[in-house]
């Protein structure tokens, strides 16, 4: 396990899947991040890569192949290796290997830094393309924050508060996880959504093209808060288990297939492509407000 500290956070990152474990305001003594209870979701802040969410069967056709990927696909399963550490600041990478091969035909090389400045940690994504060929893939965060953050509260005790109001429609899922070809429309001309645990008894939040780059939140009821910032991420999904006491606010390079998707790599929706040595990045960041 991995710790970073400055005088205000302790963050804790595990080298398998280069997760996010904890996170702990010192100030207050909090913990923001999910705790990871299997009687929920055993995860706390996977990485998604190489696709995000789920494909139609699974599958995947490429140059005339058919590859099988799991849901949000492999690297959140695989042990990084530490290539660089500093006082804040850790760098961890996966390669491409003999089993990833099986999966995702790409010479690849995934670089994921986690570095604290003040309140903020800032977690950024670096894709290399080691092969001959162009490379398509998908990257996302799934960061899960403790819900109540102050436990004398409760789970509608908070709102989360785009930077901009917003005129937005969601993206159902069917029951197979795929994307519904029709938004229904959620956000009229408002920045607030009051938070219930019922909002996502049917899965996920999912955004497409949002005007605001940022996401706060917040309860009146207590100072403590977070505020999200994701300006290099199209989408963005929000998701809880059902009556869980946590919250996903997950800024995705890639989204989950349509029910009417083709299969084709190459054409797969929100899909990033890359030319062969070169390198593609993106970061978001995470404030938290003692």
């Amino acid at each position: 396990m991995i710790l970073l500290e400055n005088n205000l956070l302790s963050v804790k990152i595990l080298e398998k899947g280069a997760e996010l474990c904890s996170i702990v305001c010192k100030a207050s003594d909090t913990e923001y991040l999910w705790q990871a209870d299997p009687a929920f979701w055993n995860k706390h802040s996977p990485i998604l890569f190489p696709i995000v969410g789920t494909l139609r069967n699974d599958t995947y056709l490429y140059q005339g192949k058919s590859y099988t990927l799991s849901r949000h696909g492999f690297a959140r399963d695989k042990q990084f290796v530490v290539k660089n550490q500093e006082s804040g600041r850790v760098r961890l990478e996966l390669e491409a290997d003999a089993t990833t091969f099986q999966q995702y035909p790409f010479l690849f090389s995934l670089q994921v830094t986690y570095e604290l400045a003040g309140a903020n940690l800032r977690v950024s994504y670096t894709v290399v393309n080691k092969g001959t060929e162009t490379m398509y893939f998908s990257i996302g965060g799934h960061p899960a924050f403790n819900l109540p953050i102050n436990k004398a509260l409760q789970f509608e005790d908070y709102t989360l508060q785009f930077e901009q109001a917003e005129q937005a429609e969601i993206y159902p899922l069917n029951a197979e996880g795929h994307l519904l070809a029709t938004g229904i429309p959620f956000l009229n001309n408002t920045d607030i959504i009051p938070l219930q645990k019922s909002l996502f008894y049917a899965d996920a939040l999912i955004f497409k093209k949002l005007k605001s780059g940022k996401i706060r939140l917040a309860s009146e009821k207590d100072s403590r808060n977070i505020e999200v910032s994701f300006e290099q991420f199209p989408f963005l999904g929000i998701w809880s288990k059902k009556d869980a006491d946590f919250i996903c606010i997950e800024p995705w390079q890639g989204i989950t297939d349509g029910q009417d998707a083709s299969g084709l790599l190459e054409e797969k929706e929100g899909i990033c492509t890359l030319e062969p040595g070169q390198q593609w990045n993106a970061s978001w960041q995470v404030t938290f407000n003692a």
